[in-house]
């Protein structure tokens, strides 16, 4: 059975988005979790250490709703990795590794919730110091959207145990998380009065 291993603090998740015609976007840190005391900027959900995803097959899952406004509105979300590598200082601020390429919704009703969710498995192997990326299941409003293409395999670095032994005094193993995931969206037309926010965005790793 799978456990949740990591989840991100879904209910500082952004509400309302700028979304620009085309762009992707990753869904940000509300107000409400800044004065919380979380940093400004994306809203990212950080793995376990590497060493414990070594060799582990795991999956990201992530689900919210979007209240659409434009009339002709359609959206496409996604996932993107970062690689921790050491540290994530400023890693979530641009754009990562799409885990898959997003696939635009059916045209959505302005003034309408409607619901997403999205799973999707990871490998990951330290001697390749790979992630492997399986195909997703991505539903909006119920419906499956079609994902066709998923990413090769996703470099990223496993930290190496240096603790000596027997351990005397502080242990110093060296062990970083694997990796950052965010959650994205892109919308074909813009739109600065779009609502929407994330309820889900968690790590299951199976035993």
């Amino acid at each position: 059975m799978p456990y949740t291993t990591a989840q991100a603090p879904v209910a500082f998740s952004g509400y309302t988005s700028i979304a620009g015609s085309g762009n992707t976007q990753i869904i940000p840190v509300s107000a409400n979790g800044v004065t919380q005391g979380l940093t400004a900027g994306n809203l990212y959900l950080v793995l376990p250490q590497s060493n414990v995803m070594n060799g582990r097959k795991f999956t990201v899952k992530a689900g919210g709703w979007v209240k659409a406004h434009g009339a002709t509105q359609v959206i496409a979300f996604g996932l993107q990795c970062f690689p921790w590598n050491t540290t994530v200082s400023g890693a979530v601020a641009t754009s990562g590794t799409a885990t898959f390429t997003p696939v635009n919704s059916g045209q959505l009703t302005a003034g309408t919730f409607y619901d997403f969710q999205i799973s999707q498995d990871f490998f990951g192997e330290s001697n390749a110091n790979t992630l492997t990326c399986f195909a997703p299941t991505v539903y909006v409003a119920g419906s499956p959207v079609t994902i066709v293409t998923t990413a090769s395999p996703i470099t990223v670095a496993y930290a190496s145990a240096s603790q000596t032994e027997p351990i005397t005094g502080v242990n110093t193993t060296t062990d970083y998380p694997l990796a950052s995931f965010v959650v994205t969206f892109a919308n074909n037309t813009s739109d600065t009065v779009e609502t929407l926010a994330l309820t889900q965005f968690s790590c299951e790793l199976s035993n």
